[in-house]
């Protein structure tokens, strides 16, 4: 963190109170609490659903804040990275407050849907080896870091991230994602809340399609190879932009082609003189005289056309 005269303090080239900032420091300060009431914390704030269907709503929200306390916090140095790199790249798109909706949505709905998938192996016999345990605690912002990785591969589908030491498009990052996940927990000790993962992506995507029309783009960060692509809709009005700047010179086609029927009714070289040395156009720089063309479609719409009209008739 740096501060410079005359300006607020900053951390990583964002000012601290820039959600970003505000999502990492709550996180890091969270987990130096844990040092000191790391169990206590984790059973009062992390997500158990048997806890939350018992009255303890709570904990689908503040699961997202706890992480794993080990020597090294490789948990919390992984999600928080994830959250920064992606939301540097999604915050110029939709903008801070939409970011931080998303963000804060994708954790709730990633910690309901754990609940979900709790309540419904419960009621199909408890033994269904994809879906979560009633006891299972989960912690991690991960179910949040979900939801900005399905909305980074919407807005760049084509961008390659290193997923463990695979490069995979974005737009298929979340699903490949889960199938590791799921491959990690049939073969390791089930670890990593793949339907947290699941359920923060789903809900971002659900996000997406609610705010899908407020979504324009704007001063992107620059990324080599990493280009944003607009939603199908914008494309299509992109597409429509010629004919919209032909429209701006339709007025002018039409007023030339008037002053040229008026020409073409006049029956003496004098008629049409006088006629054009009423409409010129003071001050023009128009081309050499052998440019002049009525049938040209840039002359049509020259608002110089009268000037060229009246040289020729003196000639």
């Amino acid at each position: 963190m740096s501060r410079n005269r005359g300006q607020s303090p900053s951390l990583f080239g964002n000012p601290i109170l820039h959600p970003l900032n505000v999502i990492l420091i709550i996180n890091c300060l969270i987990f130096f609490l844990q040092y000191f009431a790391n169990q206590q914390l984790i059973y009062r704030f992390g997500l158990t659903p048997d806890f939350v269907l018992g009255g303890a709503v709570w904990q689908v929200f503040t699961y997202g804040f706890l992480h794993a306390v080990d020597l090294i916090p490789f948990h919390l140095l992984v999600n928080m990275y994830g959250m920064y790199m992606l939301g540097s790249n999604i915050i110029p798109i939709i903008g801070k407050t939409k970011f931080t909706i998303l963000y804060f949505a994708s954790q709730i709905g990633a910690g309901i849907f754990v609940v979900l998938s709790a309540y419904l192996n419960v009621m199909l016999g408890g033994n269904i080896p994809f879906l979560e345990s009633m006891t299972t605690q989960t912690i991690g912002a991960s179910g949040a870091l979900f939801g900005l990785l399905a909305l980074f591969g919407i807005f760049y589908p084509n961008a390659e991230l290193l997923l463990f030491i695979f490069p995979v498009k974005a737009k298929n990052a979340v699903w490949v994602s889960l199938v590791i996940g799921y491959l990690i927990s049939q073969l390791g000790n089930g670890a990593i809340s793949n339907t947290c993962h699941l359920g923060g992506a789903l809900t971002a995507l659900i996000l997406y399609k609610i705010f899908q029309k407020q979504i324009k783009p704007g001063s992107l960060p620059y990324i080599p190879g990493l280009e944003w692509e607009a939603p199908r809709e914008s494309k299509i009005q992109q597409k429509a932009k010629p004919a919209v700047v032909e429209d701006l010179f339709q007025d002018q086609k039409k007023i030339n082609e008037s002053v040229l029927k008026q020409i073409d009714s006049k029956k003496d070289r004098d008629s049409v003189i006088n006629y054009l040395q009423g409409i010129q156009v003071a001050d023009a720089n128009i081309c050499p005289p052998s440019t002049y063309n009525t049938e040209d479609p840039i002359c049509l719409r020259c608002e110089w056309l009268a000037n060229c009209a009246l040289r020729k008739a003196k000639e």
